[in-house]
């Protein structure tokens, strides 16, 4: 798409039409437009043409004067009313260019039949106006080159061939028509022009539209790269710290609990160091998976806290849902059934698990985000130091230095 934007920026100024794709892009935005100005332009141009009368008056005088009012006030005004009327809305550009050729078509041969019937000294005054009514139009018209093109060649044939069949000029008197009828032909050069810089325009904005489509896409992934860890996809440690306070906050705002999980991989080290990185960030990628499916079918949101340590938090989850969620994920990893090749024959990977949760009306008692996390961290301990596999439970705030119970609010694993 670029390239053709470009290339169609750069032709030749004798080229009016732009690459096949661009070109049925630009004539599908443009197929339709307001027909205001050209009914407003329509209106002023019946205006002028009634307020011709009392020329015509003059020179006709009142006998004689009846032919030019009749077609005026008979043909002209009704098609030029009913012109005006079918641009009512967003009308098509065909629509546009038969209203705008009616009317002026219409004009033209109304203006050559005065030239016909009145005095000679009075002949080239009425030849040069029917040649100025296709400028005018061709000129208010914002039509598209190829319909500018129908008119002036119809426009062209009508006022030559009307010339030439009624010998309005009169015998031998064929050089002021030709010349003039050479302003038939002006509005091509506008209607090229116009539709020069309009297709430029397009271009142009195009262009611009797709840069700021490919900025915002840029954007994304660079706002995605710096709040996301690289090998595991899951949240990274700056981009958590930042959720886990606005959940924090929120929870303190609508009276609710926020549970935070942190766990830690088992002998990862030993795994590592036995079964080389290229293995050991299989097993990181694993656990994420697991992890992140846990989570987030309960609303939270899992990151990578570091190393072989991960963390989550659980928006609406007491210390009993946030015991629960562990033991999903202990269970979701175990599941894997990843083997160990640093322990004994046959055992599989395994997570610890350190587990707490706050109300968030504690957040007014000095309760923060990072004492729910200082209490994950000390839980997680106290899950490693029962045994690993298993998820161990603390309280923040006042009960930062135990665990809450043993057996109650520390679960092991069968």
């Amino acid at each position: 798409m670029h390239a053709s934007i470009e290339a169609g920026l750069r032709r030749p100024w004798y080229r009016l039409r732009l690459p096949p794709a661009l070109e049925a892009q630009y004539r599908a935005e443009t197929a339709r437009g307001s027909g205001v100005t050209v009914q407003t332009w329509l209106a002023v141009f019946a205006l002028f043409n009634v307020l011709s009368l009392v020329m015509d008056h003059d020179v006709f005088g009142p006998e004689a004067f009846r032919v030019p009012l009749l077609l005026t006030t008979g043909v002209f005004c009704p098609v030029a009313i009913l012109a005006i009327v079918s641009l009512r809305g967003r009308p098509t550009m065909l629509r546009m260019t038969a209203a705008a050729s009616a009317t002026g078509l219409v004009d033209t041969a109304i203006v050559l039949n005065s030239a016909r019937l009145a005095p000679p000294a009075h002949t080239d005054s009425y030849i040069v106006l029917a040649a100025i009514v296709p400028l005018v139009v061709g000129l208010i018209a914002p039509l598209p080159f190829r319909h500018v093109v129908a008119y002036c060649t119809a426009s062209l044939a009508l006022y030559a061939g009307l010339i030439l069949a009624f010998d309005i000029a009169g015998p031998g008197q064929t050089g002021l028509p030709l010349l003039i009828s050479g302003l038939i032909i002006v509005p091509l050069k506008l209607g090229y022009s116009r539709e020069w810089e309009a297709k430029n325009v397009f271009l142009l904005g195009l262009r611009e539209k797709l840069q700021a489509e490919a900025l915002a896409r840029a954007n994304a992934r660079l706002t995605i790269l710096s709040e996301t860890d690289s090998l595991t996809a899951l949240a990274n440690r700056r981009h958590f710290a930042t959720c886990v306070e606005q959940a924090w906050r929120a929870s303190a705002e609508e009276g609710g609990w926020l549970g935070v999980l942190l766990l830690d991989i088992d002998h990862f080290k030993r795994f590592n160091d036995t079964a080389g990185h290229p293995a050991g960030d299989s097993c990181l990628i694993a656990v994420a998976g697991a992890l992140a499916s846990a989570i987030e079918a309960r609303g939270g949101l899992a990151a990578r806290y570091g190393g072989e340590e991960f963390v989550a938090f659980l928006p609406g989850a007491d210390l009993a849902g946030a015991i629960e969620a562990g033991e999903a994920v202990r269970a979701a990893v175990a599941r894997l059934a990843l083997p160990h090749p640093g322990l004994s024959k046959g055992a599989h990977l395994a997570v610890s698990v350190g587990a707490t949760a706050a109300h968030g009306a504690t957040r007014a008692f000095g309760v923060t985000a990072k004492d729910l996390l200082k209490a994950a961290d000390l839980a997680l301990y106290a899950a490693k130091a029962g045994g690993r596999d298993r998820v161990a439970a603390l309280a923040p705030a006042a009960n930062t230095n135990r665990p809450l119970a043993d057996g109650s609010a520390a679960s092991d694993a069968p």
